[in-house]
């Protein structure tokens, strides 16, 4: 990433001005996010357990509209836990517990077709990195998750 981020660098500082005053605006358009839920991860699961607190059901459920129409992108991180062989486990668990939020969203009201599941880029968290639950809405069109026309 940082060897990128050198070459980009250096890229815009022999790059003609014309060059470098367009190339900043293509690569500035963010994502549109239109709602953003923050939660820890003790709030919605248990030490080691995949299956949601009656805590996180009744925050799933209190989104408005649970957002039918939205794309809904579920990020839960890899916890911080010993280095002891157990690095499959931990995939396992993030894995389990993305799926256990993207279900009870299905289960109210939210279109399975429109939720992706992230993936922590790490197998092993560190200090530093996002250590919350991060429930992300986007229009439909975002990411070409278009919804099929049924025929």
């Amino acid at each position: 990433m940082l060897l990128s981020a050198f070459a980009y660098a250096h890229f815009m500082n022999i790059a003609d001005p014309e060059s470098s005053k367009k190339l900043p605006n293509e690569d500035a358009k963010a994502p549109v996010i239109l709602a953003a839920f923050e939660y820890k991860v003790t709030d919605f699961f248990g030490d080691s357990s995949a299956m949601l607190t009656n805590y996180a059901r009744n925050e799933i459920a209190k989104i408005p509209n649970v957002r039918k129409n939205q794309i809904l992108t579920i990020y839960v991180p890899a916890i911080m836990q010993a280095q002891s062989g157990q690095r499959l486990r931990q995939w396992e668990k993030v894995a389990a517990r993305s799926a256990a939020i993207a279900d009870a969203f299905e289960k109210v009201g939210q279109d399975g077709e429109r939720i992706v599941l992230k993936m922590p880029e790490n197998l092993l968290s560190k200090t530093g990195e996002q250590q919350n639950i991060m429930l992300t809405f986007q229009p439909p069109t975002q990411d070409g998750l278009n919804k099929r026309k049924s025929k």
